[in-house]
């Protein structure tokens, strides 16, 4: 209790400081933008407050701040690019036997995989596209079915 006290009758600017390296220490283990622009207002605040020393001002200040750098620290955050997301097309490297598993090259490495449509073959070297991933093994269907009879067994 005595420490509070001793913390809340230090000046207006002190306090603002603190608060501000409070949020700033805060924004490096969290890593969000929205905290970083609290403690950045609250150290610019900290300069405000030695020129006006009322503290209802002091606080608008804060707020107008705080929303002025949240606004711009979330134009500097890079949107999700549709480009960095992996390709859903692989390529066969072994052949998968029917109801067996073989590989595919995806995303820049080679990966376990198996057909989703249990009576069809996949050859080397056929495209084919990524439909799910078990484990270390993706399930694929082939991009095309010109070249294979497929035999319809649910009747």
């Amino acid at each position: 209790m005595l420490f509070l006290q001793q913390l809340l009758s230090q000046p207006p600017h002190v306090l603002w400081l603190l608060t501000g390296l409070v949020f700033l220490v805060l924004c490096i283990p969290i890593a969000e933008p929205s905290i970083a622009a609290l403690g950045l207002a609250a150290l610019m605040t900290a300069l405000v407050s030695l020129y006006f020393p009322s503290v209802l001002i002091q606080i608008i200040v804060w707020g107008i701040l705080a929303v002025a750098s949240a606004l711009i620290f979330r134009g500097l955050v890079p949107n999700r690019s549709p480009q960095l997301d992996p390709s859903p097309v692989a390529e066969v490297s072994e052949t998968i036997p029917p109801g067996g598993v073989g590989e595919v090259a995806y995303d820049g490495s080679l990966w376990r995989a198996r057909c989703q449509i249990s009576d069809v073959e996949l050859r080397a070297g056929q495209p084919v596209h990524v439909v799910s991933r078990q484990g270390n093994t993706l399930t694929v269907l082939p991009a095309t079915f010109q070249d294979q009879a497929v035999v319809d067994r649910t009747i």
